[in-house]
């Protein structure tokens, strides 16, 4: 018989390990997220290459992320939080070295199935760790205060982009893209050194199952959360069709240099970080349920916005709006799945959110290039748009609240 994780508060110094490694993170991660599309377009392919790239190796909602993620979360659950976030940290400065000795032969073709593209599997590889990080987080506070956790790891996360989103776009377009991946290639080798040295384990653990039952129960979730796993899936594949792309779109469509698409990046983490504060707030007076919705409708007019603008100030403007979408649904989903699960789930059942949004969204990213190749700008931000408005009545439906104080072990609410 198992014997449950035991797992000790650890408040201040997980979650202030975790935003310092989100913070180095977060100076790197928002300038990839640039360039990355650019640099494959560089190749000589169109959108429907960068869509295939993107459906088999983002790092949320990729096919490849997807798979790990439940090994992620049975080796968190099995073996401890910390060897794992470990692990996913060593894959990441591995696709750094592999990107940049893509970019380094980028005008020969053979780079980008030798080079690059292990680059990518591998980057998303790294979100092996994601099920290990977020539930060492819930596990370093106390249930009512997981949302603020929460959102002081994502603040720590998304405010360097604010920051060094614009000077490594402009570096990009001056010494090209070998400088970012070498930056990111020591930023992340600096939280290797932050995990190793710094992280203190949540889960002691005392037996478990064998691996192959331990993995199946992973990938049964419980019915209390079943239906959050269709709504983030359903939210992948809708927005995976147009924001997925949206930096090769709006290369290809408007000429963007990659210094416009990071100032587009930077106001969308400056207005990510400005209201992840008063998320907790409306997180613990209109529950989580609410949060997700009000989320999930903003969709509309973001892509409403896209859709008919044409001047960077334009797309700056609805940044605003895109940063307080993912403000308002990053943390809260988050702490909606980790207060309907108890420790010795919680990593696993991560990882199962992961795969089961990854297996049933990765081929949006393609979808999408495929009818902006094909059908024009338009297209994919049409399908976006409709996806948003049918999740944003799933949700009604699907989505109760549940308790503030999270489950003791067995699902019974704690008191």
């Amino acid at each position: 018989m198992a014997v449950p994780h035991r797992v000790r508060w650890l408040p201040r110094g997980n979650v202030r390990t975790i935003s310092a490694t989100n913070f180095l993170a977060g100076l790197y991660q928002s300038a990839l997220n640039v360039v990355l599309q650019p640099f494959v377009l560089g190749f000589g392919g169109g959108l429907t290459a960068v869509g295939l790239l993107q459906a088999l190796s983002a790092r949320i909602g990729g096919l490849v992320s997807a798979l790990v993620q439940p090994v992620g979360g049975y080796l968190a659950d099995a073996r401890g939080r910390r060897p794992v976030a470990i692990l996913g940290s060593a894959l990441t400065i591995a696709s750094m070295a592999l990107l940049i000795a893509g970019a380094a032969f980028q005008r020969e073709p053979w780079a980008l199935p030798a080079l690059v593209l292990p680059g990518f599997l591998c980057m998303a590889a790294g979100m092996v760790s994601s099920p290990a990080i977020q539930s060492t987080i819930a596990e370093s506070a106390e249930p009512r205060r997981r949302v603020s956790a929460y959102a002081t790891a994502t603040f720590f996360w998304v405010l360097p982009g604010a920051l060094l989103a614009i000077p490594l776009g402009l570096a990009s377009d001056r010494l090209g893209y070998g400088a970012v991946f070498g930056v990111a290639l020591g930023l992340e080798s600096a939280n290797l050194v932050l995990f190793a040295r710094f992280l203190r384990e949540t889960a002691l653990r005392a037996d478990v199952h064998p691996w192959r039952e331990r993995l199946a129960a992973t990938l049964r979730p419980p019915p209390e959360i079943r239906g959050l796993f269709l709504v983030v899936a359903m939210d992948a594949f809708a927005w995976g069709l147009a924001a997925g792309i949206i930096n090769g779109l709006l290369k290809k469509q408007f000429g963007f240099s990659n210094l416009e698409l990071a100032a587009i990046a930077a106001g969308w983490a400056l207005s990510f970080a400005a209201f992840l504060p008063p998320t907790a707030a409306l997180v613990n007076r209109f529950g989580p349920k609410r949060v997700i919705l009000f989320s999930e409708a903003l969709g509309v007019p973001i892509m409403l916005g896209w859709l008919f603008s044409s001047r960077l100030e334009h797309f700056l403007l609805v940044s605003v709006l895109n940063g307080l979408t993912a403000a308002t649904w990053v943390p809260v989903v988050s702490t909606y799945l980790t207060n309907w699960t108890t420790a010795e789930r919680r990593a696993g059942a991560l990882g199962s959110l992961a795969a089961f949004r990854g297996i049933l969204a990765f081929p949006a990213p393609f979808i999408g290039g495929v009818l902006f190749d094909t059908m024009g700008y338009a297209a994919p931000l049409l399908a976006n748009l409709a996806g948003s408005l049918a999740i944003t009545v799933a949700i009604g439906f699907l989505l109760k609240d549940p308790p503030a104080a999270g489950v003791e072990v067995g699902g019974a609410p704690a008191p």
